[in-house]
């Protein structure tokens, strides 16, 4: 009599159940993913043995994976519409899994794709005349708009639901405009607010 197929694991086929959970419970758990994928625990040390944190770092390279880095690498571009571009592509990215956030900055970054987004960060901020004392602070500012408006991109529509209270500005204007475009119109005007934060340092 054939054996049974055993089902074939993979790092990538792991850090997609991991999403996968963390999408669905905002975590996951080395058990948890096991059993998504119908297989001992123990099997997935041999594909990744550094259990957890091999993990969260096999889930940052398949999220970041289709981030495209030529324009922002462009040279013929203006550094800061490589900006802008750089913002836009990692915010989409990250906005596929909000809850993956509060797991992945757990996590030191190490994985070869995130590490390679991150110079191009850095080249686009010296591009831009960054002093070189001031780009950890401004990846830090960017991190802040991006990962955070990722997060945003999962609240709730419409977010205040102001009804019953005695609160006429927000229900007046804040209302109409409660959304579903709301999370990406916010992104964007915090686009602009880093391009002139890093326009203002590089031209001090």
């Amino acid at each position: 009599m054939a054996r049974p197929k055993q089902r074939i694991l993979s790092p990538t086929l792991i850090a997609e159940a991991a999403l996968r959970l963390v999408a669905k419970h905002g975590d996951f758990t080395i058990p948890g993913v096991a059993a998504a994928l119908g297989v001992h625990p123990s099997s997935l040390y041999h594909h990744l043995p550094g259990g957890r944190l091999a993990i969260v770092h096999r889930m940052r390279e398949e999220l970041y994976a289709g981030i495209e880095l030529g324009a922002a690498l462009d040279a013929e571009r203006p550094p800061l519409d490589r900006l802008r571009l750089w913002m836009r592509a990692y915010r989409a990215a990250t906005a596929r899994v909000p809850a993956v956030v509060p797991v992945l900055v757990g996590a030191p970054v190490e994985d070869a794709r995130t590490l390679a987004i991150y110079e191009a960060l850095f080249v686009i901020l010296r591009d831009a005349g960054v002093p070189p004392e001031q780009r950890v602070a401004c990846s830090a500012m960017i991190d802040a708009v991006v990962l955070g408006s990722a997060v945003d991109a999962a609240s709730p529509v419409p977010l205040w639901l102001s009804d019953g209270h005695p609160l006429p500005e927000l229900r007046s204007v804040a209302a109409p405009d409660d959304d579903r475009d709301r999370a990406l119109a916010g992104f964007e005007l915090a686009v602009e607010a880093v391009v002139a934060a890093v326009r203002a340092l590089g031209t001090a």
